[in-house]
């Protein structure tokens, strides 16, 4: 089984800028170009310099709770005898910040640059047809036999044509009750599972941890009692309120 976690970016990341790449940026290729080549270590006459270079892998750029969380949760699976017929890839919606600068998701291994999440928060939706950008999100799903959502309620507006498709695969978003409503859930094979205060008490996590949380433990009891786990969940998405607690 494939199994994709389609994550979201956070504040917290490993450098700590005082000029990460902006929105304003991203408003011209030819700015976008400088900027990126400027936080990769070069300065205006092509020189480069290391301590300049603010570069990362996308798995590693993010350090906030959720991102800490869920990448304890990935090293545990990925380590464990039985993996291998069963995988978990991890994916970021948002590409500006790419080093390669191509327009679609962002792999874990993505080199990526460090960038202002703010304007994320404002972001209008994004059309069948414009820029491809939906389109290869939707072609990302499909490869995948489970897909888990740890997006924002804003991510999942702008991304509103990629999950309004109907699709075979079951797509699997983790949202508290206050946020049901950004999700349609008359589609075929979409599911929200509930998080919340009370999932976050039992838990004994934070709020800005808990999907994190909800992952990790979800990996834990998979190398626990056994990768069927994920199948199981396939065809009853909330049992997972059963397995992680």
């Amino acid at each position: 089984m494939k199994v994709l976690i389609f994550n979201a970016y956070t504040t917290g990341q490993n450098h700590k800028l005082e000029n990460p790449l902006s929105a304003e940026d991203c408003r011209s290729s030819g700015r976008l170009k400088s900027r990126i080549k400027e936080l990769c270590g070069f300065n205006e006459e092509g020189w480069y310099s290391k301590d300049r270079d603010y570069r990362l892998p996308a798995g590693e750029m993010f350090t906030g709770p959720m991102s800490t969380q869920l990448r304890e949760g990935l090293k545990l699976i990925r380590e464990h005898e039985d993996y291998g017929k069963t995988t978990v890839d991890l994916y970021y919606p948002w590409y500006y910040c790419r080093v390669d600068e191509k327009r679609e998701p962002v792999n874990e291994k993505d080199i990526v640059i460090p960038f202002d999440t703010a304007p994320l928060h404002e972001l209008e939706i994004l059309e069948l047809g414009e820029n491809g950008v939906p389109e290869r999100t939707i072609e990302l799903l499909e490869r995948y036999d489970l897909v888990f959502s740890l997006l924002r309620p804003d991510d999942i507006q702008s991304l509103q044509r990629v999950f309004e498709v109907e699709r075979s695969v079951p797509l699997i978003f983790l949202l508290p009750k206050s946020q049901r409503k950004a999700v349609n859930e008359d589609l075929p094979n979409v599911h929200v599972v509930e998080t919340g205060r009370d999932l976050q008490k039992k838990l004994r996590t934070s709020n800005y941890a808990l999907k994190g949380v909800v992952m990790r433990r979800l990996f834990e009891a998979a190398c626990r009692d056994g990768f069927q786990v994920f199948e199981d969940i396939r065809k009853n998405p909330q049992i997972i309120l059963d397995v992680i607690v």
